[in-house]
């Protein structure tokens, strides 16, 4: 069976899925060139049909993340409804689809659209949760699992917990919009002066350099319960609109908002400290609470929220689960493989198959066509016959590296396939990195690169971690040889690395280790500030060559600055 997944609203993306193997997935973003595209996703399905070889008319059905039958109870119901200025959207996707599909013919739950090319084309709308869902379960390979999905809101519903057998997912238990963790956290985000969507990683990153000192005065607007919690709605308005998310009497309980840009004080770092204490508690609530419904002692967690890592360290090690698995395309761009997924494996008869622990699903070069394209741009390049040791000495002088390898990143993390890489031992990295490549705050930390069966040598645990989506502590007799990735609370986003999932990558942070004693290096994402990660061959040398990057791999070309660029 060959199924199309698509989301589009907010990150928008395209997966395609064959017979069960997921032959690639892209975010468009990637492709546009305009950070967090939520249109239509044409290049991203562009992409991944020529990917296969395939035409539209190959394909057999299409999932998309979202069911537009599910919409507003009448105005006497309390308010379940997703935000007032988003309905114009959700109850236009059968036209943006049909316009797209040049199709005809109108069903709620499923639409068949007939092809100017010959054929129809059957496209099931399905429920956000229920993509996140499966593309957390049939990623992780395991058997069975509970399976805990959190984010802002999907149709009516912000918190999910399901029981994943085989290839059955059962709801057990819901809440609803707008009580969500998702929509608590965007609005303290925009509290602090950040832009939602796109500013919850820097409340996080902020939150460590503050204590909890407004616990107390935020703890009241959160009522668990064995359901799961409530929020007080008088503080915030995100159910009405998304351009003020928060009422005054919010601003009365902790004072002035930030404004955008400004300067930060203690006050909003303490803010931030104890919103994402509480955050933390009701992300761990809903875990214990899906370990107790399923009896699992394995979880699967999506939604936007599961990137946030420190909740999921928490998660991982307090909520009484053996194992945890982490979609690494969290987010709503990773409902894309999610709808293709539960189309295959829960609708269809397609048999699992065992997913590959990467997120590298998105375009690749050979080396034929980097050269070409080097050639193109009038780089003068060489080609070093070890390039693993030839990369890591420059490392180790204190260079830093863009490092383009292999089929891109999907998720938003990079993670060895577009990044960009430094020496972790240098005290003043991190600022000259944040200054001077990625031309962003001051306070956001950098995350470590590890040897995966090096990883206890210098962190608190030894557990995998190949997504950077936990948070271990650096281990007090190693933080002043890793000042650069240890972020001021003594923890780090670690990325695990093994040789099976990205050799190139592995070889390279073994030959630093045997240069330096220190296996890890800083990794972060090959973009800048406002920018996707780089995609191309042209992205990679536009970003090269406009910041203060020193030297740029891409697959076997080493391209240095000055006399060597």
């Amino acid at each position: 069976m060959k199924v199309l997944g698509l989301n589009f609203s907010n990150d928008a993306a395209a997966a395609l899925l064959v017979d069960g193997h997921l032959v690639g997935a892209v975010q468009e973003e990637r492709l546009s060139r305009v950070k967090h595209d939520g249109s239509f996703p044409a290049r991203a399905v562009r992409w991944v049909l020529g990917e296969a070889g395939l035409k539209l008319s190959d394909i057999d059905a299409v999932g998309f993340f979202w069911n537009p039958g599910i919409h507003a109870e009448p105005a006497n119901h309390r308010l379940t409804a997703v935000p007032r200025d988003h309905l114009e959207y959700l109850y236009s996707v059968p036209v943006h689809l049909m316009r797209h599909f040049d199709g005809r013919s109108v069903r709620r739950v499923e639409q068949v659209f007939h092809l100017d090319e010959g054929g129809p084309l059957r496209v099931h709308y399905l429920t956000h949760h229920d993509c996140h869902a499966a593309a957390t379960f049939f990623r992780s390979n395991f058997e069975h699992a509970a399976v805990l999905t959190v984010d802002g809101y999907g149709e009516r519903t912000s918190t999910h917990i399901a029981h994943a057998t085989g290839r059955g997912i059962e709801t057990l238990r819901t809440l609803e919009f707008p009580h969500s963790v998702g929509s608590w956290y965007a609005a303290f985000t925009q509290f602090l002066g950040f832009q939602p969507n796109d500013g919850e990683g820097k409340a996080m990153g902020l939150a460590s350099y503050g204590q909890p000192v407004y616990y107390d005065a935020l703890r009241p607007l959160v009522r668990f319960s064995d359901d799961g919690f409530e929020l007080d709605l008088s503080y915030f308005s995100y159910f009405l609109s998304r351009r003020r998310r928060y009422t005054d009497k919010l601003v009365a309980l902790l004072g002035p908002e930030r404004r955008p840009e400004s300067a930060l004080e203690q006050r909003h770092m303490d803010i931030a400290a104890s919103m994402q204490k509480l955050t933390e508690e009701m992300v761990l609530h809903m875990a214990r609470m899906a370990r107790e419904l399923t009896g699992e002692a394995r979880l699967c967690m999506a939604g936007g929220v599961t990137l946030n890592c420190v909740a999921n360290t928490r998660v991982r090690f307090e909520a009484g689960f053996d194992e945890v698995y982490f979609m690494p395309a969290a987010g709503d761009a990773g409902t894309s493989i999610g709808a293709a997924l539960h189309v295959a494996h829960v609708l269809g008869d397609d048999p699992r198959r065992f997913h590959p622990q990467t997120d590298a699903l998105g375009p690749r070069y050979d080396d034929e066509a980097i050269e070409r394209e080097l050639r193109i741009a009038g780089c003068r390049f060489s080609r070093p016959a070890d390039l693993s040791g030839t990369v890591a000495q420059l490392i180790a002088d204190g260079h830093i590296v863009g490092w383009f390898q292999g089929r891109a990143e999907f998720g938003p993390r990079a993670l060895g396939h577009r990044s960009i890489l430094a020496d972790p031992r240098r005290p003043d990295m991190k600022d000259v990195l944040n200054a001077r490549v990625k031309f962003r705050e001051w306070f956001r930390p950098f995350a470590p690169a590890v040897l995966a069966e090096r990883c206890g040598d210098f962190f608190s645990h030894a557990d995998p971690a190949p997504y950077m989506l936990v948070a271990y502590d650096t281990l007090p007799d190693k933080r002043e040889a890793l000042p650069s990735i240890t972020h001021v609370d003594g923890t780090a986003r670690v990325q695990t690395v093994t040789r099976d999932t990205n050799p190139p990558y592995y070889d390279l942070i073994a030959a630093f280790g045997a240069l330096t004693g220190v296996p890890v290096l800083i990794n972060t994402s090959f973009n800048i500030r406002g920018e996707p990660i780089v995609t191309s061959v042209p992205d990679a040398l536009k970003c090269f060559f406009t910041t203060d990057m020193d030297a740029l791999v891409v697959g076997p070309f080493l391209l240095t600055k000055g006399a060597g660029a």
